[in-house]
């Protein structure tokens, strides 16, 4: 009984701690979606596709990092269902639409390929066959 009741204890105490840190957490999200309507108001339309450029080079690093960190916190409890609820809830405090950020990075993707292609062209489908004699 002692056990289960320390094990309570640290249950009820680690709760504390994991909601004083989502308060703290939240207020840093809202500051920080505050601070990015700030500049993206201050930006030129032209200069918008640049800034989600750069948006779309840096997300996958973060986002990789951060579903590390969860996956060691929470084990088999880490759930990607709610990882994509989180993602549009950022999008939405962000007032952008998820679905023009995933079609400019198809867009980016497919310039990538273009110009892959273009330095390497397909070689011929024949093997040359260099023998001397």
């Amino acid at each position: 009984m002692a056990s289960l009741s320390r094990k309570y204890d640290q249950m009820d105490k680690n709760l504390n701690i994991l909601d004083s840190q989502d308060m703290t957490l939240k207020g840093q999200l809202e500051k920080d979606a505050v601070a990015f309507q700030e500049e993206k108001s201050l930006s030129k339309p032209e200069q918008y596709t640049e800034l989600l450029d750069t948006r779309i080079q840096i997300r996958p690093t973060f986002r990789d990092k951060l579903i590390e960190q969860l996956k060691d916190t929470f084990g088999k409890s880490y759930d990607y269902h709610y990882r994509d609820i989180a993602a549009h809830e950022v999008d939405n405090l962000n007032m952008e639409d998820p679905y023009s950020f995933s079609h400019r990075t198809w867009e980016l993707e497919y310039q990538r390929k273009q110009e892959l292609q273009k330095k390497h062209p397909v070689q011929s489908r024949q093997k040359s066959h260099n023998t001397e004699l």
